[in-house]
């Protein structure tokens, strides 16, 4: 009777293991098959091309690596928590910031681009063949859009779907000033070769407007995100420093609950002397 139990007991211990392995083998193939997908998709935007699965396993070693590097070296359990909130937030950081840097890049060609189809236009050429000519000129992402738009149109897309994927690509409120433009004078008629140059002077000064502010400001958010961080640099310092006299802060519940408060206030102040220094045109 008792081997009988031991045996029912067992088995049904291995039973939920294999469930437990073969739900959470299941959940990793789906979770890594998203990020894989959405990485690429991503990426792509950005004319980028990788094999994400490797981008995934790079990350995981990141994440779980310098973490438990940390934790062997006997650093304090703050910045092994620290590293592994940075290395998790890490891929959507590093994708946003390659988006609105490509972005920037673009905007910044744009006047001089529309300028060029505007010349080639009143010169007798139509708006794609000038396009054409702008691309074989043009370097870095905006030739490589007009280019993919190009490529489009080759393959059977009408113009408006491929300025309307153009647009859905950049996200650039200039770019689809330059859209509606062109849409618009397709349907309706107009000197589009006009109006695209007056688009060109309009972003140009735009752009320059948006410098100006860049620069005034700039000050202001270099002092917004010292002031944010000087809270934990000084704690982090602190940690080198007088490890013993810190180590109450984070072994006791009352220093996790100052640490939140102190997160959370300092986040909340950051926030708000961003709102103030950011200005949109």
């Amino acid at each position: 009777m008792v081997l009988f139990i031991l045996g029912v007991t067992f088995l049904s211990a291995g039973l939920v293991a294999y469930a437990m392995l073969d739900s959470s083998t299941t959940a990793w193939e789906r979770y890594s098959q998203r990020f894989t997908i959405a990485t690429e998709s991503h990426l792509q935007k950005l004319f980028l091309f990788t094999d994400g699965r490797r981008l995934l396993m790079g990350w995981l070693a990141l994440l779980f690596g310098i973490p438990a590097l940390l934790w062997l070296l006997g650093q304090p359990l703050m910045f092994v928590l620290v590293a592994l909130v940075v290395l998790a937030l890490l891929p959507r950081f590093a994708l946003t910031h390659l988006a609105e840097r490509r972005r920037r890049r673009i905007n910044e060609a744009l006047p001089d681009a529309l300028a060029q189809i505007a010349g080639a236009m009143r010169a007798g050429a139509t708006f794609t063949s000038a396009m054409q000519s702008m691309v074989e000129e043009q370097q870095g992402p905006l030739g490589q859009e007009f280019s993919l738009l190009l490529r489009e149109q080759r393959l059977g897309a009408r113009l408006e779907e491929a300025l309307d994927n153009l647009g859905e690509r950049v996200q650039s409120e200039e770019m689809d000033l330059v859209i509606t433009a062109s849409l618009i004078a397709q349907e309706v008629g107009g000197n589009l070769a006009e109006i695209l140059g007056r688009l060109s002077d309009t972003i140009r000064r735009k752009l320059e407007m948006e410098g100006k502010i860049r620069s005034l400001t700039a000050q202001g958010i270099l002092q917004g995100r010292f002031v944010t961080l000087l809270p934990f640099m000084i704690l982090g310092a602190l940690l080198v420093i007088e490890p013993e006299a810190t180590r109450p802060i984070y072994s006791g519940l009352l220093g996790w609950v100052f640490l939140s408060v102190i997160l959370v206030l300092q986040l909340a102040g950051g926030l708000m002397i961003k709102k103030i220094v950011t200005i949109d045109i």
